[in-house]
């Protein structure tokens, strides 16, 4: 069984990794590699997946062994996940927007 610092780790790795991802398909939609950029946005969303699984495991685990104390590192993750969320969400939008202004070119 995990301890909660590790816990905490594998949050802000698989959170980080999203956004990483997130950003580097956007990157690429916008050179105009729409398939590549589209693959790295959904390995992007697995990743934030992972982390969101990891992130309930957590809690349920502490839920469950009653663990009165938050360690702020558990509180560090949950931040990288919340913000994680958010690049990926708004690099939907706007790899969207991209779509849509370079059907409207051709």
């Amino acid at each position: 069984m995990e301890d909660n610092e590790q816990s905490a780790f594998k949050l802000i790795l698989h959170s980080g990794n999203a956004r990483s991802l997130a950003y580097e398909g956007l990157g690429l939609i916008k050179s105009g590699k729409k398939e590549e950029g589209l693959a790295l946005y959904n390995e992007a969303k697995k990743e934030l997946l992972e982390a969101q699984k990891k992130h309930s495991e957590f809690l349920h685990r502490a839920v469950t062994e009653q663990q009165e104390n938050v360690p702020l590192l558990l509180i560090h993750a949950e931040d990288h996940i919340s913000s994680s969320q958010v690049v990926v969400e708004l690099v939907k939008e706007i790899m969207d927007l991209y779509g849509r202004l370079g059907d409207k070119s051709e």
